[in-house]
């Protein structure tokens, strides 16, 4: 490793300081559009994230037209409505506003990255389908390649947002009316949404949420 790059590791460096700091954003100034260029240069960014066999199974659709962004609303709104109905359900109501709420933040956002993942090819899956392995087994083994690289383009989408001065928030609440949404937003099988991502201008202060200690989740051996 070059010594530059060993430095912008130090703490206190930049990155050290657009990683911490926090970015995640569920409120967002209505009179700041993102120009194209700038969704541009942060899947730009996106892409260039770490994945499995080098599969970089995702695929990513900006949202910024305001009809089609109230026609996802619509579509999570009655998905949750009609889950609230539900006899087996037995949330009490600062629950379910909660719930509601985290589903329906990127309604406010002047732009809403849909995250799709497509299905992974890779040699792992087709020695398990070769074995005959059960459901269960299966399930045991699969590690989900295409999931982990919508993780890390999502992480880098996210940090890339930051650094431009806008906020954005990692939504996967709404994807319980995710083959509704799949349909209007023209997404077909194989392909899946996994996440949505609402981007903008920050119209508050950014939540900066607690992370676990090290020691509790590494382990030297």
């Amino acid at each position: 490793m070059s010594s530059r790059r060993q430095q912008s590791l130090d703490q206190g460096s930049e990155l050290e300081a657009l990683v911490r700091e926090p970015c995640r954003v569920r409120h967002f100034r209505k009179d700041h559009p993102v120009p194209r260029a700038d969704v541009e240069r942060m899947v730009e960014f996106a892409r260039c994230a770490v994945t499995p066999c080098d599969s970089q199974a995702w695929r990513f659709i900006a949202v910024r037209d305001r009809e089609l962004l109230d026609g996802m609303l619509r579509i999570v709104l009655e998905r949750f409505e009609q889950l609230a109905l539900l006899p087996g359900l037995a949330l009490r109501e600062k629950e379910r506003a909660m719930a509601r709420a985290q589903a329906l933040v990127f309604a406010k956002a002047p732009l809403c990255i849909a995250v799709v993942t497509m299905p992974s090819d890779s040699l792992a899956e087709r020695l398990m389908e070769a074995a005959g392995l059960t459901p269960e087994e299966h399930e045991r083994l699969c590690v989900r390649p295409e999931l982990q690289s919508a993780g890390a383009a999502v992480q880098l989408l996210a940090t890339a947002a930051h650094a431009m001065g806008y906020g954005a928030c990692w939504s996967c609440a709404a994807i319980l009316a995710g083959e509704r949404l799949e349909e209007l937003l023209g997404i077909t099988p194989p392909a899946r949404l996994v996440a949505l991502v609402p981007i903008g201008r920050p119209a508050e202060r950014a939540e900066a949420p607690s992370r676990r200690p090290l020691e509790e989740v590494l382990s030297l051996r």
